[in-house]
């Protein structure tokens, strides 16, 4: 983590002058490159990487980012961060390692390429204008780019005076300025510091900024090969020692993790990057089904490309360049509004005032940070858009590809009401949004989920059309367009399939913290009832199950006639209809897998259909979790780990199927791991034992199922259970979990 801390400083609209490492909070510009290393051992090779111009690369070292207008879109966002701590926990510079090898084993699911370098200019920058009077001759434009390099800075010196060049009424990138941002990291070489070697701005903004393809980890067919040898190229390249592998994993790595970094902490829909290996070079597109990489070319030989690219970006409007224009920076009053608003909400939730108060705020306002959100819904025959502020989220994407969920206590600048905006990028093949389930929920009275305020897809450029009856563009994916291209090719021998996505907005009336932040015995025991009670609502009115009961899905409310906050269950996103046998409609695996029962866990059952005992089994380990982390007990935070990695999170593979639940199973046997543990609570263990013997009574076969483990009899002793017994109402202890497996040792954190 960089050593000065939330330096998010001199952001303007989409741009950083302090463009952050992977695991910091500063790589707010569309636009950057990066360069490593080159000669003839693989670390001496350079390769320059842009990201985000919407631009990005595969290679470590430099990075370039393009700047945009001040004007028009609101420009930065903020990592989720808990009121009591001062760091987001999610981008630890010190787990930057760990998160390099998950970006990298992700992105074979979703990577789609080699694209021919002139299609995909063609297809995605499109020609806006025919004037090219103030464009620069492309002849040798990068003739000063080596092909090999002993240092980063000597592909990345001549690169950047090669895109600065200009003359008087002509220039390579007209408007933009390529800054040396490489000199603002303390310690470039690691993960965890790493930022961009140079970073695009527009002109105006500029002032605030204070290779060898053995670093490439893919490989292009031959030139004109045929159709079968096409089909038969494997994208990802083979390595010869583990070295080298090594190195282009985490340079494809580190170019994922920027990638992933702006959208985290920008309002986009789609990035562009490029990667330079020596005077080799690619072009990326990234949304949220996916990336399309265009085949390699020569800068030398084919300068004409690489200006055309930087002259065709240079003339797109922001929306062309992946930033969402339904997302405005706000006045001043309506911060104020947002502000106030936000702080009486939070003291009413929390039961707390003065400076407590003010740290409790931060969590959900970042001063001078508060944007305007148009929510686009569907109101009888015509649309509505409501405008909801919202400043700091309370969830935030930290994978590049799929829902890609942001959360934000946000305020109806209408009613001036706190709401809940969940943003997200759904599947629009489903035949229900989540807007649709809970709404319906809502109508059938099911108890303790939130209640819909409204709900829509995401309009382009917020413009509804005038004609009520006509169907408006919505911001999709397109990545998934070229799955089928002669040029896309397969990994691991396998075909990349890439899912439609669709942006959505929910705006919910029911607005809480997570469960996370329970006080005690009583509040957790109380506040999963009720959720107990919403899963029981749903399956018997509303035919459906949840199917992912988590930690991350249940808030606690505080509702003005109760002394203990309530709990909701939220997320029904990943829901189902249930058939005449009260099972799922659709086959396979849902949920969280930290969470899920015994049998979903078993590879054997990877097809089978969730059921309501299913969501029982997790909401039990949603308990026991939370115990585990947040009740007295006589662990140490070393055995707690212990406990957490073998019961949670124990996974393996069985000819390509993820299998689990060993732990679980065990435990549902001869208790193995549960036995150990001395509960501070005598009730707690009381209620959790029983619960336990509910499930599965010990020293019986795991096929056994027991007659106990049904809606009615589980409710009739849990309510009976808090009608008898007095709980502890602030006992919570924090107990620790550590990820020291997974650190970094080259990236510590710095506090």
């Amino acid at each position: 983590m960089p050593t000065e801390p939330f330096a998010e400083s001199h952001e303007i609209r989409g741009l950083t002058a302090n463009l952050s490492s992977v695991s910091s909070r500063n790589t707010d510009t569309p636009c950057c490159l990066q360069q490593t290393p080159a000669a003839e051992d693989s670390r001496e090779r350079s390769t320059l990487h842009f990201i985000r111009f919407g631009l990005l690369s595969p290679s470590y070292g430099n990075l370039y980012t393009l700047g945009i207008p001040f004007r028009t879109t609101a420009y930065r966002m903020f990592m989720i961060i808990h009121y009591t701590i001062r760091y987001p926990s999610s981008v630890l510079s010190v787990l930057a390692w760990d998160r390099n090898r998950t970006h990298v084993k992700q992105s074979r699911e979703y990577v789609l390429g080699p694209m021919p370098p002139m299609s995909f200019i063609t297809e995605f920058l499109p020609v806006v204008s025919s004037d090219r009077d103030s464009l620069l001759s492309s002849r040798k434009a990068f003739a000063a780019v080596p092909r090999c390099a002993g240092t980063p800075a000597h592909v990345y010196e001549p690169l950047a005076s090669a895109l600065n060049k200009c003359t008087k009424y002509k220039a390579r990138c007209p408007g933009y300025a390529f800054e040396k941002t490489i000199e603002l990291s303390r310690r470039p070489e690691r993960l965890g510091y790493a930022r961009p070697h140079i970073c695009c701005f527009t002109s105006e903004n500029v002032d605030v900024v204070a290779a060898s393809f053995l670093t490439d980890y893919f490989v292009d067919p031959e030139p004109y090969a045929d159709v079968p040898t096409l089909i038969a190229h494997q994208f990802t390249r083979t390595f010869v020692d583990d070295q080298a592998y090594d190195h282009a994993e985490r340079a494809w790595g580190l170019h994922i993790a920027f990638a992933t970094e702006v959208f985290a902490r920008q309002h986009r829909t789609f990035l562009f990057t490029v990667s330079v290996f020596g005077t080799y070079a690619r072009l990326y597109r990234w949304d949220r089904s996916g990336c399309i990489i265009s085949a390699t070319f020569d800068i030398h030989e084919h300068s004409d490309i690489f200006a055309e690219f930087f002259w065709r970006f240079s003339q797109l409007s922001d929306a062309e360049r992946g930033h969402d224009l339904t997302v405005q920076m706000c006045s001043v009053t309506e911060e104020s509004l947002f502000r106030d608003t936000i702080r009486a909400y939070v003291a009413l939730q929390l039961e707390v005032s003065g400076e407590e108060l003010e740290k409790a705020l931060l969590a959900h306002y970042q001063p001078g940070h508060v944007t305007k959100v148009a929510v686009h819904s569907v109101v009888g025959a015509g649309r509505e858009t409501r405008d909801l502020l919202v400043s700091r989220p309370v969830v935030s994407p930290l994978s590049l590809d799929g829902r890609c969920t942001r959360g934000f206590w946000a305020v109806d600048v209408k009613t001036a009401k706190v709401v809940f905006l969940k943003d997200t990028w759904r599947t629009p093949s489903q035949s229900e949004t989540e807007g649709d389930v809970i709404g319906r929920l809502n109508e059938l009275g099911v108890r303790n989920v939130p209640m819909v305020v409204c709900h829509g897809d995401v309009i382009v450029d917020g413009a509804i059309p005038v004609d009520a009856s006509a169907e408006p563009a919505f911001q999709e994916t397109r990545t998934n367009e070229f799955t089928t291209e002669p040029w896309s090719r397969c990994i691991d021998e396998k075909d990349v399939y890439v899912s439609r996505r669709r942006h959505y907005r929910l705006v919910l009336g029911t607005v809480g913290y997570s469960i996370k932040m329970l006080r005690g015995t009583e509040e957790l025991l109380h506040s999963t009832f009720d959720v107990f009670l919403a899963m029981k609502d749903a399956f018997e009115k509303g035919s459906r199950l949840h199917r992912d009961l988590s930690l991350g899905n249940i808030i606690l409310v505080k509702d003005p006639d109760r002394p203990i906050r309530r709990g909701y269950l939220i997320d029904w996103d990943a829901s189902d209809a249930v058939d005449e046998t009260g099972k799922a409609l659709h086959e396979g695996r849902a949920g969280t897998w930290l969470f899920m029962s015994i049998r979903v866990l078993d590879e054997r059952e990877v097809n089978s259909k969730h059921t309501f005992p299913d969501d029982m089994e997790s909401l039990l380990y949603v308990v026991f979790y939370c115990a585990l982390c947040y009740l007295p007990h006589s662990l140490s935070d070393r055995d707690v780990t212990t406990v957490h990695r073998e019961f949670f999170e124990s996974v393996f593979n069985m000819k390509g199927v993820s299998g689990g639940g060993g732990a679980k199973m065990s435990n549902a046997i001869n208790r193995i791991i549960t036995k150990r543990i001395r509960w501070g609570s005598a009730s707690f263990a009381e209620w959790f034992n029983t619960v336990l013997d509910y499930h599965h009574p010990p020293s019986t076969p795991i096929w056994e199922r027991s007659d106990k483990w049904n809606a009615e009899t589980l409710e009739a002793f849990w309510s009976h259970f808090l009608e008898t017994h007095e709980l502890e109402r602030d006992n919570r202890v924090v107990h620790r979990i550590s990820k020291a497996s997974r650190y970094d040792r080259n990236s510590p954190d710095t506090r």
